[in-house]
């Protein structure tokens, strides 16, 4: 996915990096890791999901343990007690 614009715009991954982080102020992996975050928080929010492992899987996480781990860092909370 990254990989992908740099390619498009013709520049080398790490001019890329370069200009990312200084225009945005993250890095374009840490920029991606809180736009999934932030789309996983919105499933959960709005009771879009059956079960937790429908938002783990539909939002690209390799497995539970790792979004719950993800969850608490970004909320100081799991899942579980974020949404009772």
């Amino acid at each position: 996915m990254i990989k992908d614009i740099f390619y498009k715009l013709n520049i080398t991954e790490r001019t890329f990096e370069r200009r990312f982080l200084k225009e945005v102020g993250l890095s374009a992996k840490q920029f991606c890791q809180v736009v999934q975050f932030q789309q996983s928080l919105e499933q959960l929010t709005s009771k879009e999901y059956s079960k937790l492992t429908d938002i783990v899987y539909n939002n690209g996480y390799a497995d539970q343990s790792r979004f719950i781990r993800v969850f608490k860092a970004y909320t100081g909370s799991t899942p579980k007690k974020f949404t009772a």
